[in-house]
């Protein structure tokens, strides 16, 4: 029987009707539809991004690190949050071998690759652990970095330092935009114009008014969850955001005023990381089961 959920919050309607497009893969995340229809995605465990196209997956690069969050910029290359080489494992944290400082890569579409961003200066002391990021109205990469997010675990060494909301701006400097506590993961321009960031272990949503680039001030809650849902990726369209919910295996879809519609279950050790939308069907990638899959959109 499923644990009593907040009145505001509906009974989860589990995914009966997905269609696998891509198995097989390691830890799938940060799902982008291309210009030509084909759907990119990064994989953090194989360190490398993939091209899905008219069914068929072909790798586009490998790159050192652990390939997070994505999106497509301005310019038409592929810009990626790169945590520098950790991810969910078989029930425990995985880390690459070596480590690899995180940053923003800048990855063209014939698989070049080259680093766009990674000067964080003395406030933001390493581990730096970009995650997730997004282009701003005027052109520039906010990002999330969670920094040292592999101390949410019982007795960790080190106190977990919550995170940051970072800008890298043109040139490739980063600036400090903002402090967290609640773990900030995926990103979002909501239609009015604010910054929308998921806090995963705070289990909630938040908005910053938008002030082109300089310090934000304090957030205004946006959609609150129940306990069991941790905010991963997410992607606003027509007004409604499709939130996934990592560990939860579950997907919030939210109205624009932050009423929560629907929560999409995926099923157990599925572990929806992120969505994207391409020809009225939501793409989802799914961490722990190692597919991308998509489903009518919601």
């Amino acid at each position: 029987m499923q644990d009593r959920l907040p009145e505001h919050i509906p009974q989860d309607v589990q995914v009966e009707d997905a269609r696998v497009e891509a198995d097989g893969l390691g830890f799938p995340e940060g799902p982008v539809v291309l210009p030509d229809g084909a759907v990119a995605f990064v994989d953090l465990a194989d360190h490398c991004i993939r091209v899905w196209e008219k069914g068929a997956v072909r790798e586009l690069c490998s790159v050192p690190g652990s390939p997070n969050g994505m999106r497509l910029g301005p310019d038409g290359a592929l810009y990626v949050a790169n945590n520098g080489g950790l991810w969910p494992g078989k029930g425990k944290l995985d880390f690459a071998d070596p480590q690899y400082p995180g940053c923003i890569q800048r990855v063209t579409l014939d698989g070049r690759w080259e680093v766009f961003a990674d000067g964080y200066g003395a406030g933001s002391p390493a581990p730096n652990r970009p995650n997730d990021l997004v282009f701003s109205p005027e052109g520039e990469v906010v990002f999330t970095n969670p920094q040292n997010w592999e101390m949410i675990v019982d007795n960790p060494a080190e106190p977990f330092r919550g995170g940051q909301l970072c800008l890298a701006r043109k040139d490739g400097s980063i600036e400090v935009l903002a402090q967290c506590e609640g773990m900030p993961n995926g990103l979002g321009f909501h239609p009015d114009g604010s910054l929308v960031a998921g806090m995963t272990v705070a289990h909630q949503y938040l908005k910053f008014d938008w002030k082109g680039g300089a310090a934000l001030g304090e957030p205004k809650p946006f959609v609150e969850m129940d306990a069991r849902f941790h905010p991963d990726g997410m992607v606003f369209h027509e007004g409604r955001l499709y939130g996934a919910g990592s560990a939860g295996n579950r997907l919030v879809v939210a109205e624009a005023d932050g009423t929560v519609a629907k929560v999409l279950n995926f099923g157990r050790s599925t572990q929806p990381t992120n969505c994207c939308v391409r020809e009225g069907r939501l793409w989802v990638t799914l961490g722990k089961a190692g597919t991308l899959v998509s489903i009518p959109l919601p």
